[in-house]
């Protein structure tokens, strides 16, 4: 689990019940998870087409879509407890 879930807390022992909160929500993160990855597709989808670029302002779009990808990346990467234990 990274560090930046319980980094807020100073006592062990409150780090260790947050811990135990957040992997105990894991369902809830795994659907988030789901969801997010379909928006990704689904952005992924519309900017692959000819008419997104009849825009004039398609670099400005195209750099807000990039941001909001990485933002969701990241977002998949820290709800992402599995992987944060295979990387421990």
């Amino acid at each position: 689990m990274y560090s930046v879930w319980t980094r807020h807390l100073t006592n062990a022992d409150e780090k260790a019940e947050f811990e135990k909160f957040v992997r105990g929500s894991k369902r809830l993160l795994d659907r988030i998870k789901e969801v997010l990855t379909e928006q990704l597709d689904n952005q992924d989808a519309s900017e692959n087409t000819i008419k997104a670029y009849d825009n004039p302002n398609w670099a400005y779009k195209q750099a807000h879509r990039n941001g909001v990808r990485s933002t969701i990346q990241s977002i998949l990467k820290f709800i992402d407890l599995d992987q944060q234990m295979e990387n421990k």
